[in-house]
């Protein structure tokens, strides 16, 4: 039998299996429009491996696809899926050259049609935050210990049961005001800020709190509204939000004073421990009066000490010791400016001694004479002096004029 037809010329090339799903693996993964797109469809034959990865087949009334969710993705997705479920999943292809499949790879997976409301919930919160109604500086302080509690939520359910046991718990007789409200679907806003407002106006309560449990977020969708931001926001009284579980967010949360994970946290937010405060004031009063005492004990002491002072006993005491005290400084200071005067005296009569001693009318008084020349300098030397020079002579009572005849001059061995 002839395998080959002739009008097809033989191969220059055969690839092998490996080869052709090697190639169709690189066109597939590099890709950039299917390396990262959005596929909606319907959850099947969905298998939750022990190592967290999950394997499904995403269908429509079409086709399928098959899909992987590994185990580090699927702990960041924080909705729950199953079989029949319509899901937007995100990811890239990629082909399993094992088994010549291709197949997704999902990185995030959401309910299918959610796209909207994250849409309007961004939307909604850009909007309030450029308001200012997340800011930190317009939130209230809880009160320490309210009068009272308010709570607007479902009458039924866990979540009232859940606030008020962990408020009864804490503080056995706190007054916990219950303003039933549906918390989804249809006239759930409404009566959300109806409950708000009313717990306002009610002089009785000092907090409160806005609880719903957990849920997708279509039903938690009532607390994305603006409305209810709004009224939580315009609320004198601090407004606690426990709404969903810990990862779920919203603009409720978002907007009030406090958010609380649980509706069992806001129970603890909003009321202290009764004991605790029993304790701590019971403390506080022993240290008071272990205060109070120790004080009394002094004061008494201080007392007896005034008791037994002399002066406070008898104070003309005091008075005479301090009259003595007076004289005997007056008679001090006294004695003590006298001898400064003798001492200033001494000083002066000395400093006119030597004044006196260096006066030349005292030399001249004893027979010496002192000449000048024309111009009043004293000549004390015969150098300089030439004949006929006309000097002035002071003696002690005048002077008189006289004119140089001769100049005779003495050796130093003469002169002494």
């Amino acid at each position: 039998m002839n395998l080959f037809k002739p009008e097809v010329p033989f191969p220059a090339k055969v690839l092998s299996v490996q080869d052709l799903t090697r190639h169709l693996k690189g066109l597939v993964e590099n890709d950039r429009l299917l390396s990262g797109l959005w596929v909606q469809g319907e959850i099947s034959n969905l298998v939750k491996a022990a190592s967290g990865h999950c394997y499904f087949t995403l269908k429509d009334d079409q086709a399928v696809i098959k899909a992987a969710l590994w185990a580090g993705n699927r702990r960041k997705i924080a909705h729950d899926f199953k079989n029949g479920d319509f899901v937007m999943v995100f990811g890239g292809l990629s082909v399993y050259p094992p088994r010549g499949e291709y197949q997704i790879v999902v990185s995030d997976l959401r309910p299918a049609g959610i796209g909207a409301l994250y849409e309007a919930f961004e939307k909604l919160k850009k909007k309030l935050q450029a308001e200012g109604l997340f800011d930190s500086e317009r939130k209230l302080e809880l009160p320490f210990i309210p009068r009272g509690v308010g709570v607007v939520t479902s009458p039924r359910g866990a979540v009232v049961q859940d606030i008020f046991r962990v408020i009864r718990r804490r503080f056995q007789n706190m007054p916990i005001y219950l303003v039933p409200a549906k918390v989804q679907g249809e006239g759930a806003v409404a009566e959300i800020v109806a409950g708000i407002e009313r717990l306002n106006q009610d002089a009785r309560v000092d907090v409160i709190i806005v609880a719903r449990g957990g849920g997708s977020l279509e039903d938690l969708w009532c607390f994305n509204e603006e409305a209810v931001a709004r009224a939580i926001s315009a609320s004198v009284k601090p407004v606690v939000s426990a709404v969903g579980h810990e990862t779920d967010t919203t603009i409720a949360d978002m907007v009030a004073d406090r958010r609380a994970a649980t509706p069992s946290v806001a129970g603890e937010l909003v009321v202290p421990v009764k004991s605790e405060l029993l304790d701590l004031i019971a403390r506080q009063t022993g240290r008071l009066n272990r205060s109070a005492k120790s004080r009394l004990a002094l004061e008494r002491e201080r007392y007896r000490s005034a008791a037994s002072c002399r002066f406070l006993v008898k104070p003309s005491l005091l008075v005479a010791e301090r009259r003595v005290r007076v004289m005997n400084l007056g008679r001090e200071m006294e004695s003590g400016f006298k001898q400064f005067i003798t001492r200033a005296q001494h000083r002066y009569a000395m400093a006119v001694s030597r004044l006196a001693g260096l006066n030349p009318l005292t030399l001249l008084k004893r027979g010496y004479i002192m000449a000048t020349d024309s111009g009043g300098r004293v000549i004390n030397s015969t150098a300089g002096l030439s004949q006929d020079q006309e000097l002035t002579l002071c003696f002690a009572d005048g002077k008189a004029v006289a004119r140089v005849v001769n100049v005779k001059k003495e050796s130093a061995d003469a002169a002494s």
